[in-house]
């Protein structure tokens, strides 16, 4: 952790200019059971060479004006708000939830806006409730339209959007220009899919990344949400990027082109999240430097 906002906001800086590739963003929700001040995870950030922040709107909604000064003047930027509406209310407090995260967004100068479809499986889902929450993402879409932002709908078990096909399917009943993808690699593994071709499947629809990862197949279940949040909850799975299930080099490798106008969060949660987040952040850059092999 470094204590000089200078030397913070030049690594940064050098950092951009070294070359064109995918951006790296980190996840505040990494330290969400971790006493640690806005301002450190700012200075951490940008001395451990991250272009970006992906901000939990639960921090978000605390920030003081100092912490966005600083945000402003360290190099680093916010790729996206990642938060959550209520599907299950009115049409109409659904979308007051909308405008304060439009505004919650503005204020931290990011148009990206992440959420889940829902939380219900698509298989569940019945015709009239897809029609219903694809009535109110219209909505949701409209709203954020106004303000020039997008609402990106994150690939994830028990959602709208748990498979390639489900989500290609949502994306085209709300026809909306504002209604993305946040791609998060290892929930595509987790459907089934090889995360390469689904990205290349995806690729006009996708505005960010997620990266994480497990040690074997039978431990997705870490991620759920319920247990997740808890300070209490198993951490059992959760491996270094490198270590897990995905095959990052692979995915790295084939896309390294594709990826460069796009950013993608180190999403951590367990334990030890600066060590584990430099040193992943690390590697993902190493790999991203790596020359692409051109046959002739």
């Amino acid at each position: 952790m470094t204590s000089n906002g200078n030397s913070s906001i030049c690594s940064a800086d050098f950092n951009r200019k070294k070359g064109k590739r995918m951006q790296l963003a980190l996840c505040t929700i990494s330290y969400r059971h971790h006493l640690r001040s806005f301002d450190e995870l700012v200075r951490f950030a940008a001395a451990n060479e991250f272009e970006a922040m992906d901000v939990w709107g639960v921090h978000a909604k605390h920030l003081q004006e100092a912490d966005l000064v600083l945000l402003q003047n360290s190099g680093v930027h916010v790729s996206m708000l990642s938060h959550y509406l209520s599907f299950d209310a009115p049409l109409s407090v659904l979308l007051e939830q909308t405008k304060a995260l439009s505004r919650l967004a503005q204020r931290l100068g990011t148009r990206r806006i992440r959420i889940f479809a829902g939380h219900k499986a698509s298989h569940q889902l019945t015709e009239a409730e897809r029609a219903r929450l694809v009535y109110q993402l219209s909505g949701v879409c409209k709203v954020l339209d106004q303000a020039k932002q997008l609402v990106l709908l994150e690939i994830h078990p028990n959602t709208a959007v748990d498979t390639i096909e489900s989500t290609e399917r949502l994306l085209h009943e709300v026809n909306h220009p504002a209604c993305r993808v946040n791609f998060d690699v290892l929930h595509v593994v987790e459907s089934g899919a090889d995360p390469v071709a689904a990205y290349r499947r995806l690729e006009p629809v996708i505005e960010h990344l997620h990266l994480k990862t497990v040690a074997r197949a039978d431990q997705f279940d870490v991620f759920e949400p319920a247990n997740v949040y808890a300070a209490s909850g198993s951490r059992d799975g959760m491996v270094p990027l490198f270590d897990g299930i995905v095959d990052y080099d692979r995915f790295f490798e084939e896309l390294k082109s594709a990826l460069v106008a796009k950013t993608a969060s180190l999403e951590w949660f367990g334990e030890h999240p600066d060590e584990r987040l430099a040193t992943d952040g690390r590697l993902v850059r190493q790999r991203l430097a790596r020359p692409v092999l051109q046959f002739t």
